[in-house]
């Protein structure tokens, strides 16, 4: 190995744990893998033999993260101190925005395509999030990936700092602007009732409600797996209404018959009668549930057979809606009719769905 070489290591860890090293070149961010040869790689990650003198005299941007998400500051550093000790390096810590500042070279076509949604639809729903919670002087807690867009404006969804595969980029922003969508469409339907401060905790499987309404719980990823449901409730507790055992008997018998793939009970957004899990073992009837949709609909078109029609026998709702970000097919709407299952699409900020969203939740809530 020559004097001008380093060795540089990174996992394939995604943002839960990778750490990636980016070359600042004018307004370009250019990974470090552009500047070496591969030395060694394996399942757990890859490392680089960089030439230093191709880097001499430019900046390193460092985006780490834990096992419990993205860190909110990077790393910035002269390139030749890639060759001394991580606490002997000249390091200046900077917010994670500094990446608006430049451009990602290693995304592919489809992937810059996207960030014309990121701007049309996800920015504006964060940016209505941090306006309708944070400036009103409430709290939201969401995954680490999630806050992260919260807490800061980027110009690229953080996703796209996994360098080492467009397939672990996709993976972690399918899960993004699901969340993204998801919490915007709570926070709008919230934004229809009240005008108070909001302090939101988005967990799965949580002991209570999101948000009460009235006479009713808002509930988010409400889950109803027999051995998860409310933290487990079902391991130590024996006192379960005849109707929740209706309910979790049916869902095994749609099961066993293949009509589902999996028990995976957790509806997107749930209304109940119930204010807590201990009231809803004695009363687990729906009120309402919503299913969020945020890609175009041959993504989720299999989901109706496995997941939707499934959740309308299984709970029994009063009222079943589907919200979707892109348009739905009008003859998917009039079949999904005949079960009971509404469909509301183009649900964005300022999109055509958007007000028929609020006013179908207040009628069905008994608002309107």
């Amino acid at each position: 190995m020559s004097f001008y070489t380093v060795k540089v290591c990174e996992s394939f860890s995604g943002l839960r744990g990778g750490d990636y090293h980016f070359i600042i070149e004018g307004n370009k961010l250019i990974h470090i893998s552009h500047y070496g040869v591969i030395s060694k790689r394996d399942y757990g990650g890859v490392c680089y033999d960089v030439d230093l003198s191709k880097i001499k005299g430019k900046t390193v941007i460092r985006v780490a993260s834990s096992n419990q998400g993205l860190f909110s500051i990077v790393d910035a550093f002269p390139a030749e101190d890639l060759a001394v000790d991580w606490y002997a390096r000249r390091r200046q810590e900077l917010p994670i925005t500094i990446i608006n500042n430049y451009e990602l070279v290693h995304l592919s076509g489809k992937e810059r395509l996207f960030l014309d949604e990121w701007n049309k639809y996800y920015r504006v729903m964060l940016n209505y999030i941090r306006k309708e919670v944070i400036e009103k002087g409430g709290n939201i807690t969401s995954t680490p990936l999630v806050d992260i867009h919260i807490d800061n404006d980027l110009k690229y969804p953080a996703s796209f700092l996994i360098p080492y595969s467009e397939n672990a980029r996709f993976m972690s922003l399918s899960g993004l602007t699901k969340q993204i969508h998801q919490i915007w469409i709570i926070v709008r339907i919230l934004r229809g009732f009240t005008s108070i401060s909001l302090d939101l905790y988005f967990e799965q499987s949580s002991y209570g409600p999101l948000a009460l309404i009235g006479s009713y719980s808002l509930w988010y990823e409400f889950d109803l797996n027999p051995h998860t449901m409310c933290r487990g409730i079902l391991w130590y507790t024996s006192d379960v209404s005849p109707q929740l055992k209706r309910i979790l008997s049916k869902a095994m018998e749609l099961k066993n018959k293949g009509l589902t793939e999996r028990l995976t009970l957790r509806p997107d957004i749930v209304f109940t009668y119930a204010k807590d899990c201990n009231e809803f073992m004695q009363n687990p009837a729906i009120k309402l549930i919503i299913e969020c949709k945020n890609t175009d609909y041959t993504y989720w078109e299999k989901d109706i057979n496995r997941q939707i029609k499934p959740y309308v026998e299984i709970f029994e709702p009063e009222y079943m809606l589907i919200a979707s970000l892109k348009p739905v097919p009008p003859y998917i709407k009039r079949d999904l009719q005949r079960y009971s299952i509404h469909v509301i699409d183009n649900v964005y900020p300022g999109g055509l769905g958007e007000q028929e969203l609020i006013a179908y939740v207040k009628s069905a809530l008994g608002y309107l």
